[in-house]
C-alpha cells in the first residue's frame, strides 16, 4: 500500500495535480511518523487505518468550512477527502453488519464491547465504527426491550 502511494505521488507530481499531490503526501508524512514511532513498517492495517483518520480530518474541516463559507476551503476538503477514500477497502453494507450483529447477539453477546469486538475482528478495516455502533445500540436496545 505503501509502495503504491509512493508511486501515486510521483504520477501526480508529473501530472501538475496539486490537489492529489498534497493529499498524498499529507498521508504519506503520517504513515512516516507513525513508523518512526513505532520503529517498524506500518503494515496494511495501519495505513487503512490512518488514511480513514485524514479522511475524517478531511471531513471535520469541511464541516467548518461549510460554516464559515469558505468555497475554495470546501472544494479543497470534498476533493481531498475523496481521494483518500480511493484508497480505502470497500466498507461494509449496513445489511452486512446489521446481519452479522443478529448473528452475533444470537451467539450471546448482549453488550456493547465485545459486540463491536467481534465486529471489528469479523471486517476488520472495511467496517465503518461509527455505522456499526449506531446499528449495535439499535440492536441491543430491541434486545433489552423485548
Amino acid at each position: 500500500m505503501k509502495k503504491r502511494l509512493q508511486d501515486d505521488l510521483k504520477a501526480a507530481m508529473k501530472a501538475g495535480d496539486t490537489r492529489r499531490t498534497m493529499a498524498i503526501r499529507g498521508l504519506l508524512a503520517e504513515i512516516t511518523r507513525v513508523e518512526k514511532d513505532v520503529r517498524r513498517e506500518a503494515n496494511e492495517a495501519e495505513i487503512v487505518q490512518l488514511i480513514k483518520r485524514e479522511r475524517a480530518r478531511r471531513e471535520e474541516a469541511l464541516g467548518f468550512a461549510r460554516q464559515g463559507n469558505r468555497a475554495d476551503l470546501i472544494e479543497q476538503n470534498e476533493a481531498e477527502a475523496k481521494i483518500l477514500s480511493g484508497y480505502l477497502p470497500a466498507e461494509v453494507s449496513a445489511d452486512e453488519v446489521r446481519a452479522a450483529i443478529v448473528e452475533i447477539v444470537a451467539g450471546g453477546a448482549n453488550q456493547m464491547g465485545p459486540l463491536m469486538k467481534a465486529l471489528r475482528d469479523k471486517f476488520g478495516a472495511r467496517l465503518d465504527g461509527k455505522l456499526a455502533s449506531e446499528l449495535a445500540k439499535e440492536a441491543l436496545t430491541k434486545k433489552a426491550g423485548s
